[in-house]
This record gives structure tokens, sequence and C-alpha cells, in this order.
């Protein structure tokens, strides 16, 4: 067993690679990692949140977390709810803390589970940490007895973590705006943990969403919770029935990290494309400043928006967000995006978040009050 870290961070087969031990020895190699910065930083004592989603023995991964990390002396919020990455990250702003651990498989099957990293910035761990955790590991794996305890172990709080996102939301996002497209609005969760999300969101100001697949079920539904065109049936049914030129489809991977988006006819909408119309929105409306992250060089319509803002571009070596997000907190970016449905903003978390990227996407329907294509027709024209 040699866990390795990759843009969703650890991940593995449940009951294969993904055990009860390996699970111990990854949250030690953090603890370890987390203790060695506090000697440097020591600026409070280290507190983690800790999540998980709504897979297989997901709150039971989480306790056995727990437990290792509590031994090492740090204190802990741990969830009492499943829930979605990007909200998991937002709690380490509401707890001060200085980090998350996020039992989740992703956008994976449900045979998969895993951990990611959220640091003390609501990023995902960069790559020079993850590599700092995997030294961590090998040095781990040499000893007879790797787990360590101390005489003071850490304090364990219960933490829902669903009021301070929402909180979060109505501060970020103008939900009265918002409700007033919600009734054009399809939205797709997979059975994922994000499941129902937007409702409850929307529920304060009277939006009434149409949701598909809302149930957190720990196998999916027998679907790969992944922005698949195969997983694209229901929604663009349900789309077609609505027959709204107003409205648009959006659909959420496991985790609630991605998101795709579909126009009223069904037709989806390319993530570079998505990706051009919310700089376009964040600088024309919302008055946004600053660059933009992505990757590679390719004279796309987002490079072209942001070359007609006169707007900076960064651009990153790979689509692997641990790069994205270190350019943007470096770069001081206002947008990022790994053009694979994944996107991060200023004022937010530095990790994707398809629930907030959903409901920004629906204020700007209810601000230009244009046909998605519409708008893209537009981006295209003010650059030809």
């Amino acid at each position: 067993m040699n866990p390795r870290f990759e843009a969703n961070g650890w991940q593995g087969v449940v009951a294969d690679q993904f055990t009860f031990a390996s699970l111990r020895l990854v949250t030690q190699a953090l603890c370890n990692h987390i203790k060695h910065l506090q000697s440097v930083i020591d600026n409070f004592p280290p507190r983690l949140v800790v999540g998980y989603d709504a897979r297989f023995m997901g709150r039971h991964f989480a306790e056995i977390a727990a437990e290792v990390i509590l031994q090492n002396g740090l204190d802990i919020f741990l969830m009492d709810r499943a829930a979605p990455t990007p909200v998991i990250a937002w709690g380490i702003s509401d707890r001060v803390s200085t980090g998350a651990l996020v039992l989740t498989g992703a956008d994976e099957a449900y045979q998969y589970n895993g951990v990611k990293f959220i640091t003390s910035r609501m990023a995902i761990a960069s790559e020079d940490t993850t590599e700092d955790i995997e030294a961590e590991l090998e040095r781990l794996l040499k000893f007879s007895h790797p787990l360590q305890m101390t005489l003071n172990t850490g304090e364990k709080e219960l933490y829902n973590p669903k009021p301070a996102y929402f909180r979060k939301m109505a501060q970020w996002i103008d939900l009265e705006k918002v409700a007033s497209v919600a009734a054009s609005t399809v939205v797709d969760y997979l059975h994922g943990t994000a499941s129902g999300y937007l409702r409850e969101i929307l529920r304060p100001v009277a939006g009434d969403i149409l949701e598909l697949q809302n149930a957190p079920l720990p196998d999916f539904g027998g679907l790969t919770p992944a922005l698949l065109h195969d997983n694209l049936d229901e929604i663009q049914a349900a789309l077609q029935r609505l027959n709204n030129p107003m409205g648009m489809g959006l659909v959420l991977d496991g985790d609630g990290s991605n998101v795709w988006v579909l126009d009223h006819t069904g037709q989806p909408i390319s993530h570079e494309e998505t990706f051009a119309l919310l700089l376009d929105y964040l600088v024309s409306e919302r008055h946004s400043e600053g660059g933009i992250v992505k990757p590679a060089r390719k004279n796309d319509l987002p490079e072209k928006i942001a070359a007609l803002h006169g707007i900076p571009i960064h651009f990153s070596a790979t689509s692997d967000f641990r790069m994205i997000t270190a350019s943007m907190v470096q770069e001081m970016a206002i947008m990022a995006g790994d053009v694979l449905g994944g996107f991060a903003f200023d004022g937010h978390i530095m990790e994707r978040d398809g629930i907030a990227t959903a409901l920004l996407l629906m204020e700007m329907m209810a601000v230009r009050q244009k046909p998605l294509q519409a708008q893209i027709k537009m981006l295209a024209d003010k650059v030809s």
C-alpha cells in the first residue's frame, strides 16, 4: 500500500486500497505535516475540520481519521452529517482552522473513497504539500508502529456545516435575483452529496427549482457521478419538457465540486464557454478586478474575453487544481477554471465549488435576461 495524491487527492477502492489501516496511515502523515508547519508558523494550536460524503461507511471512516488526529493532540470539528467538499472547505473559514481532511471519492464510482486535504486558504493542497505528505508516508511505512499518541489528546466538537455555508451564499450571491429564474432552471445532482442544496439555499426567498436525482445515495443509484454524456439523458428530457427559452440545466458531480451547463434545449455548453460567460459577467456586471488562471494557452473564448477586458491571464501547466489554485493564490486572480467543469472564485474558497458556480450562473441569467446561446453569441461577436 503506497498512497499517492493526485488532482482529487488520494483515492482507492474501498476494502482494497482504501482500508482502515491505510486511512490511519495517511491521516498520521497529514498530522506530521501539520505539526511540522506549526513548529515553523506557531500561530495557534492546530485544529482540523473533518468531513465526509455520503458514500458507504463515510461517517465511520471519518471517525477513524478523527481518532488518529485526536491522538496526535490536534482539535477537530467533525461534521455531523455528510457534506459536499466545497461546503466542508468553507468550514475552515467558519471555524478558523488549519485545514480540512475530506473523505470523498469525488466523482469516482461508488466503490471508491479517498482523502483530500484542504489548506487554511481553503484551497486543495499544493503539489509541494502532497509531496511532503507522501514523504511522511514513506517514512512511516518503515516503522512497525507508525501511529503516534500524546498525553494531551485533542478535543472534538460536532459541527453542522450548512448554516455558515448558506450565510456565505446569501452574502456572495443575490438570492432574490436567483429566485426569479429558479422555475426555469433544472439541476441534476446525480445522487451526489450536494443533493438538495440549491433548493435549501433558495428556500428563504421562495425559489422553486426543479431537482433531479436529488437523494444522496451511497451507490449513486448505479451511476458514476461524473460530468459524462451518459449522465445527461434525464436532465435533457426535463429541459425539453420545460421548453422555456430562458431555461438552463445544471449537472453537479458526486461531491459538488464541478458543474456542467446545458441550454434550454438540453444542448451541453462547453466548459470553455461557461468560463467565458462567468468571466464576462464578473467583470461587466459585478465589476470584479484581477486576472484569471486557466490551463494551457489555446486562444479560446475565455482568453479572448480576458484580452477584451484587459485582464491578465496566468497559465497553469496542467488542469490539476493543485497547480491552478497555487497560481490563483499567488496572482490574486478573480477566478480560475480547469476547463473540466471546476471553477473557483476570489472572495470565496480557492477550491472548486459547483454549488456556488451554479448560483452565480443563475444570477447571471436573472441579470442579463437572455438565453444562454444568445449570450454566447454576444461574447463571440464582441471578440470577432
